[in-house]
């Protein structure tokens, strides 16, 4: 509480302003022109008591420790949410010095910084740290075997936030946003303008909406930031849309849902050969979040629909 007193020629006048702390973390977002990065941004109107601040390479390149930390110091952020990746799975094979340079060596700057300040590392992980083996979801105990450049530059990246102090580690996988190029935006693009389109059938995940993402993120900062959580649950863990389904099942429900025209055709992998192998499964266990904070994700079907109300697709 603040006492403010104000004095003119004839009296003082006091006047008693409460004042409480609203801002209960400053959240820098790398990577924020990007898919989750900007469903970050734009569920900052849903936790209006965290101040979110983006910065995408052209504000802020990660892979400059020195700039970071000079960033993090004048801004006095409380945490880092790492969105920013080489995402490009296939290029990844030929230009590999880029893909671990981003998703390894300058994670290990990004926790060096955290260590330093004493603030909060949140790394955005993947399912392609797997190699689709065991086909059963993947608990964060599984042993992980990466079949791509992508995938074994981001296990080492995982492995260096790790090391700081306050890190938290999340996978994710088949991740779609209203925003930016992916899966499914693909499939409705074509959809329309096609009259078949091939999916492959043998590859099986767990579809993630970027917005359900995003806030089970910013309920993880609310819950670490403010009710002080025990270290003992800083560490790895799962975060998908519940349930699973092959590629070409998931592009079956968005038919279903939307309406588009072109008739659908399952197909194995084999007949789409590409520079990087991906997992055939890759289903994320989810149990350790939602135990230890509380955090229940949406079906991945029951997700569609709010896609498609976002970005004016039609139902």
């Amino acid at each position: 509480m603040y006492f403010v007193i104000y004095r003119s020629k004839d009296k003082a006048i006091i006047s008693i302003f409460s004042y409480f702390c609203t801002v209960m973390a400053k959240i820098i977002v790398t990577g924020s022109k990007g898919q989750l990065g900007q469903c970050l941004l734009d569920a900052a109107t849903r936790f209006p008591h965290h101040h979110l601040m983006g910065y995408d390479i052209d504000q802020l390149d990660i892979s400059d420790t020195q700039a970071v930390f000079q960033t993090a110091k004048e801004r006095r952020a409380t945490a880092i949410i790492n969105c920013a990746a080489y995402t490009a799975v296939d290029k990844a094979e030929q230009e590999q010095g880029q893909a671990w340079a981003i998703n390894s060596e300058a994670v290990k700057g990004l926790a060096e910084v955290c260590d330093r300040l004493g603030i909060l590392l949140i790394h955005i992980s993947t399912d392609f740290v797997f190699d689709g083996t065991i086909f059963e979801p993947y608990t964060e105990k599984d042993i992980p075997n990466p079949l791509s450049e992508y995938g074994a530059s981001k296990l080492s990246g995982e492995r260096f936030a790790l090391s700081c102090r306050r890190c938290i580690v999340v996978r994710t996988s088949w991740l779609y946003a209203p925003n930016g190029h992916n899966f499914m935006s693909s499939i409705v693009k074509l959809g329309n303008q096609k009259e078949e389109i091939r999916v492959v059938n043998d590859q099986i995940g767990s579809p993630t909406y970027g917005p359900h993402l995003a806030d089970a993120l910013l309920q993880m900062v609310t819950q670490v930031e403010v009710s002080r959580l025990p270290d003992e649950l800083m560490g790895l863990y799962h975060y998908a849309n519940n349930g699973s389904c092959s590629r070409y099942e998931f592009a079956q429900k968005m038919k279903e849902l939307s309406g588009f025209g072109a008739r659908i055709v399952p197909v194995v992998s084999s007949e789409y050969p590409t520079l990087a192998k991906r997992p055939a499964y890759s289903v994320l266990d989810t149990k350790k979040i939602t135990a230890c904070f509380g955090i229940v994700p949406p079906y991945w079907a029951d997700a569609i629909r709010p896609y498609m109300l976002f970005t004016n697709h039609k139902s």
